[in-house]
């Protein structure tokens, strides 16, 4: 049997940041074993927080929602970009950060490219969360769109986030040019180095929401 590495932050755990302007994870029940002999629980969460994956729609208007994306979008042989070297707090990542990590039209092409800081090792479920990591370059999103991305992971806020919850079109570019060319984001991973050295494909099928501009994922490594 392959060897499987979750990848996934636990929702209402301690670790998961809350996203400013959104809210958090609320989980209480509505039978339970003392009156109904069995549990049922209300979960109620925001699509993008945690472990989650983004559809075109988050930021693109008329575009794909996540049930209607297709499913190898979320699912298949990954690279892993090793980035700990170079990344540096409210610092963007470069194309030649990206490419001296291994990120090439050869390597890239077909594959879910995970980018690896440590920052969600780091800082998830803390305040310095969103706004104070590193994030990927406008060009450095255009260089894997162009190198034939399938879709792009991380373990940190892909984009540099706005200081007010209250976003303009001229927020998010990162969210804006790839979700813009179809090539989904997988978001919040964690356990990273594990992956170290090692060829594995990536699982983080969403929830199968109507409508849904993104959902959370039980993201899993396969390893081959």
């Amino acid at each position: 049997m392959a060897e499987l590495i979750d990848l996934t932050l636990t929702l209402g755990s301690g670790r998961v940041s809350l996203v400013p302007g959104l809210v958090g994870v609320e989980l209480e029940p509505i039978q339970t074993h003392a009156t109904h002999a069995r549990s049922n629980q209300k979960l109620c969460l925001a699509t993008h927080i945690g472990t989650h994956v983004d559809a075109p729609y988050h930021f693109i208007d008329g575009a794909a929602t996540i049930e209607d994306m297709p499913l190898e979008k979320y699912a298949g042989p990954a690279l892993l970009l090793d980035l700990r070297p170079v990344a540096k707090g409210q610092t963007p990542l470069s194309v030649s950060e990206l490419e001296n990590a291994g990120a090439s039209p050869q390597s890239v092409r077909d594959k879910i490219v995970v980018l690896f800081t440590g920052w969600a090792e780091a800082e998830s479920g803390g305040p310095r969360f969103y706004g104070h990591g590193p994030y990927l370059s406008t060009e450095g999103a255009a260089f894997l769109a162009e190198c034939g991305a399938n879709a792009v992971a991380v373990d940190f806020p892909i984009d540099k986030h706005p200081d007010t919850p209250l976003s303009t079109i001229k927020d998010f570019p990162v969210h804006r040019l790839l979700l813009g060319q179809n090539i989904p984001l997988i978001e919040n991973l964690i356990n990273l180095d594990q992956l170290l050295g090692k060829e594995f494909e990536l699982w983080a099928l969403p929830l199968k929401l109507k409508g849904g501009d993104g959902a959370a994922t039980r993201a899993v490594a396969r390893i081959l």
